[in-house]
């Protein structure tokens, strides 16, 4: 999801640099904080579009950063050019203009050498968000393991269950209620895996909501390996329309 729209055109360029350092390529700049924004938001509409100027119209709005319901964009996953206070408004598309207001409208405090996730979730009436501070597992060498974390982001949702099809031991995580998120859970990733289907379910009914299925996971090295990398698996949906019921499996990073 990114590109942030800057006034002058040096501040566009040094926002560029320093978005390209991504947290996977491991050369994020020192000194900065990991930002990663997550559209949880089942609003009906193309985009939301976050502003690092706070409310100042947006300038570069051609290359502005579209954020996409329930979709993956790395761009967003590894903003590190931020530290200390950051405005941050996000606005509908295409409510972007000088007049427009914004959804969001927020202030965030990023610490430096710091990792925190922003999902944006709530409704059009009452937009809503979760902020989270990163902490990641490392996992050494010797342990052929993935992290994966839990969240439940749907407004106003009942709690709901989180389970692994053909396991027998039970769901992995029962009765998460709206805005809360597990500690990472460590889940073997070797040349045995092939793949975990992850579901989730409602505890009264057992009712299958939504499902995600992280495949590759033999694939030990290269961009679909899982080995040493941590996720959050996140579910969000509108409560009045099952059609917006998705499970992204989110790459949680950490900053250098």
């Amino acid at each position: 999801m990114t590109h942030i729209f800057l006034r002058q055109l040096p501040a566009w360029i040094f926002a560029c640099i320093m978005l390209s350092c991504s947290k996977d390529q491991g050369i994020s700049p020192p000194g900065t904080a990991s930002l990663s924004l997550i559209n949880a938001l089942p609003a009906g509409t193309p985009y939301l579009l976050p502003n690092f100027n706070g409310t100042d119209p947006i300038v570069w709005y051609r290359a502005a950063l579209k954020l996409t319901y329930a979709t993956i964009d790395k761009n967003a996953l590894a903003m590190s050019a931020y530290s200390g206070e950051q405005k941050l408004a996000i606005y509908r598309y295409p409510d972007t203009l000088a007049k427009s207001t914004p959804l969001y409208n927020l202030v965030l405090n990023l610490q430096r050498g710091s990792s925190y996730t922003l999902f944006l979730t709530g409704t059009l009436a009452a937009p809503d968000t979760m902020f989270t501070t990163d902490v990641i597992p490392f996992h050494p060498s010797t342990d052929s393991v993935m992290g994966v974390r839990f969240v439940n982001l749907s407004a106003g949702s009942a709690p709901v269950n989180f389970s692994i099809t053909g396991a027998t031991t039970g769901p992995e995580v029962s009765g998460l209620a709206y805005k809360s998120m597990t500690a990472f859970k460590m889940y073997p990733a070797t040349s045995t895996v092939s793949n975990y289907n992850f579901e989730v379910r409602d505890p009264a009914t057992n009712t299958l909501l939504a499902s995600y299925n992280a495949t590759g996971i033999n694939l030990l090295i290269g961009a679909n390996g899982k080995r040493f990398r941590n996720f959050t698996l996140a579910y969000m949906a509108s409560v009045t329309d099952a059609t917006t019921r998705k499970v992204m499996f989110i790459d949680t990073y950490t900053p250098n």
